[in-house]
């Protein structure tokens, strides 16, 4: 990067905290983006070249606090893409402009061309100024154009340190759904005795072991079926979350089911990815990958077969689900194939989920129903809670909050998400 012209500090931005420098910067010679300014409205418009990338500075103090609100509104022309085409970022330094860390500023609705970006950082522990770097880049066409910049103090984002419990077991050779539902809530309380803000329990619970198909045997919800398990809920003030054979009219879906520390039905989803045999037996597959806001944050949901497909969990990651819950029978891709069909590769396993934690920097919260591989990950890739085989119930308590950095700088759920090229994936 280099620095092209510096000019007096004179522009107003938001609170307390007046800049100390602007000046207009590019990658390098040769990649110079057009700056122009007026009054308090910053622009930089492509010079034509496929590789220009190039724009602002705004430099502010921070020395004052270990957290900081930073925001920045924009507006973009005639770029192929905003996300791409329109780089922001907070560069934290040292009195002697040294880089000592740095932020994505990300822009909340990629494919908006006009908003207010703005976020809490932490302030690096050796950082003086915050330099907020915006502009374009590497598109030959496009406009963009800045305002209000703000950099304040701020409070530090609490802690959101939740229990969570994974219990599965195999059903009791049972001869009703009736028969589930009393050895499931029985299993639900055992996990209650941990105290767990959240239990998941694994696939179709309340059909397992029963004759197939197991849409024969499903059930409305809410339904008495269901009720059984808002009660466990509330009386423990815990969450509840498992899949079961859902009954809807002359319709049948798998549909996994949240239950509030009250009781309520908080969330359902219906499997979007169905095993060929589902299909053949009448299940309809459902049509959304929500986002279901939770007392322990935003939480996604697949169920079996959904995690072989990545955009099952991508396409919610994007949307900002923190953790994934996935109740799950079995995967063809952690079994040792040809050579030994249905032999269950724990070694598969971990590293088909520990992938999916890692690439989308979310929490992976997994019950399988014959207890073995269970597991819940943390977004680096930590296995901080497994069931080898013995255990009905597995616990971990888990900082949703957690922000951990790249050995770049970058926090590494931003550097997930910032550097997609959207453009190219259609």
């Amino acid at each position: 990067m280099i620095v092209l012209e510096e000019f007096d500090a004179d522009i107003d931005a938001r609170g307390e905290i007046q800049p100390i420098a602007l000046r207009t910067w590019a990658a390098r010679e040769g990649l110079e983006a057009e700056c122009s300014r007026d009054g308090d409205r910053l622009t930089v418009e492509s010079s034509g070249s496929p590789g220009c990338f190039g724009g602002w500075d705004i430099v502010f103090p921070v020395e004052a606090a270990s957290y900081y609100r930073v925001g920045l509104n924009y507006r973009a022309e005639e770029m192929p893409s905003v996300l791409d085409g329109m780089p922001m970022f907070v560069f934290w330094t040292d009195d002697e402009d040294e880089r000592v860390d740095y932020d994505y500023l990300l822009i909340h609705e990629p494919d908006a061309p006009e908003g207010r970006a703005e976020r809490v950082f932490r302030r690096p522990e050796d950082a003086t100024r915050a330099v907020l770097r915006f502009g374009v880049r590497w598109t030959a066409t496009g406009r963009a154009e800045f305002w209000e910049a703000a950099i304040e103090p701020a409070q530090a984002p609490p802690r959101r340190v939740h229990r969570i419990a994974v219990a599965a077991e195999q059903p009791r050779s049972p001869e009703t759904v009736e028969d589930n539902v009393r050895q499931y809530t029985q299993l639900a309380r055992d996990a209650a005795e941990f105290r767990p803000d959240l239990v998941l329990m694994p696939e179709v619970i309340l059909q397992l072991g029963l004759p197939t198909p197991y849409s024969q045997h499903a059930c409305a919800i809410p339904g008495p079926e269901t009720d059984a398990f808002a009660e466990v809920a509330a009386e423990h003030e815990m969450m509840i979350a498992f899949s079961t054979m859902e009954a809807d009219g002359d319709l049948y879906y798998n549909t996994m089911v949240i239950f509030g520390p009250n009781g309520d039905i908080i969330g359902t989803y219906r499997k979007t990815h169905l095993a060929i045999t589902e299909g053949w037996e009448g299940t309809t597959p459902g049509d959304a990958l929500p986002v279901i806001e939770t007392p322990i944050g935003k939480v996604g949901c697949t169920i079996c077969k959904d995690s072989s497909l990545l955009d099952s969990t991508r396409v919610p990651a994007l949307r900002g689900i923190e953790v994934m819950l996935l109740s799950i029978m079995g995967d063809h891709r952690a079994v040792q194939w040809q050579w030994a069909p249905g032999s269950f590769s724990p070694d598969r396993w971990k590293v088909i989920m520990r992938a999916r934690a890692i690439e989308n920097h979310i929490w992976m919260v997994i019950a399988r129903n014959r207890g073995e591989g269970s597991c819940i990950i943390s977004p680096s890739g930590d296995i901080l809670a497994w069931n080898d085989g013995r255990q009905r119930i597995i616990v971990a308590d888990c900082d949703i909050s957690e922000e951990l950095r790249t050995f770049r700088g970058s926090t590494f759920r931003d550097s997930t998400w910032a550097e997609r090229r959207p453009q190219l994936y259609r």
